[in-house]
């Protein structure tokens, strides 16, 4: 990677600042420009990451000679548009899931992809970059707890910022938000494809509009004969809880993150690893960045200089993206007609 190029980021928020950690101090990064809706917080940006110039106008970031990459970090509402306007000026995308806030709209996005492609457009599915992961992802594969396997996977937030979350939800819902990351995480581990998703959820905070849930519950069955769920709530009184587990006949495989473990956070994330019939216990500790977002940049640099094989492909983010968006109609359709009290 001989070549410098230049970054521009459209959306200053915490999902624009996890990008920014990590590839700011990158050589053969240049940071042109940062831009928000909100002039003080791209002002801010500007001079915490070294960037080269601010805007509040993103029409004009992308417009610019002097970008070779846009990383999209807006409310998914916003993805298509931005994305059609860096394709009309021939800009690379690095775009954060979930792409967009529903069907229709993804549908238009995948196809506008696909109908150009001289232009490279990576989806932020940060695991696929993330050392555990693919760690993980490799044990299963290689047969270290067989299969069929069960994944069990929860996600839940104590809400702290209860008005950022809110306006999330007007956007996407908990299970559409990260469960394409689980989604493919799924199809990854197994190879196998989802067959059948289902979903249950719930309002628990007074002030979500009708439609609309801040939990939800997604089950799913894959063609391997293999099965996992997806758990996520936001929410006033919601607990904090992060499960990553995977079942087999042959063991089991769990993920403690770094931040999460009670000792010896120092040594990264832990995978216990257990299996049967000899019950025995191994555990894995991995020293990895937990958003390796300059990793992820890197793999769409290489899609730039002819690189064809990056995960995850458009067909991987279209399949968990439908699937997701199946489970929360199911769950829409089906919520409680009662508002908490």
């Amino acid at each position: 990677m001989n070549k410098i190029y230049r970054i521009a980021l459209i959306g200053c928020g915490s999902m624009g600042a996890a990008h920014l950690d990590d590839i700011c101090q990158m050589s053969h990064i240049e940071l042109s420009c940062v831009c928000d809706i909100n002039p003080e917080r791209a002002q801010s940006f500007a001079r915490q990451y070294h960037a080269s110039s601010y805007e509040t106008n993103w029409r004009k970031v992308v417009a610019s000679d002097n970008v070779d990459i846009v990383i999209i970090c807006t409310y998914p509402s916003t993805h298509l548009e931005i994305l059609e306007e860096c394709i009309r000026h021939g800009k690379h995308v690095l775009c954060e899931k979930p792409i967009t806030q529903d069907i229709e709209s993804g549908e238009k996005f995948f196809e506008l992809v696909r109908s150009n492609p001289q232009i490279k457009v990576l989806v932020g599915y940060i695991l696929r970059h993330n050392k555990t992961y693919q760690k993980v992802a490799e044990m299963i594969q290689s047969g270290a707890i067989g299969f069929p396997i069960v994944m069990r996977m929860t996600q839940n937030h104590h809400t702290m910022d209860w008005q950022k979350y809110f306006n999330l939800i007007c956007e996407t819902s908990p299970i559409v938000d990260c469960g394409v990351h689980y989604l493919d995480v799924m199809r990854w581990c197994t190879g196998a494809e989802i067959l059948e998703v289902n979903g249950i959820g719930l309002k628990t905070e007074a002030d979500i509009p009708d439609g609309k849930y801040n939990y939800g519950l997604m089950t799913v069955r894959m063609s391997d004969g293999s099965m996992g769920y997806y758990e996520a709530g936001w929410g006033n009184t919601v607990a904090a809880e992060n499960l990553k587990e995977f079942i087999g006949p042959k063991g089991r495989i769990r993920i403690t993150l770094q931040m999460s473990r009670a000792i010896n956070q120092e040594e990264g994330d832990l995978i216990e690893y257990y299996t049967y019939p000899e019950e025995k216990y191994e555990t894995i500790n991995l020293l990895c960045k937990r958003k390796p977002t300059g990793d992820q940049l890197n793999a769409l640099i290489s899609m730039i200089e002819g690189k064809d094989d990056v995960k995850p492909t458009m067909e991987d983010v279209q399949k968990s993206f439908l699937w997701a968006n199946k489970a929360d109609e199911i769950i829409k359709k089906n919520l409680p007609n009662k508002n908490p009290k």
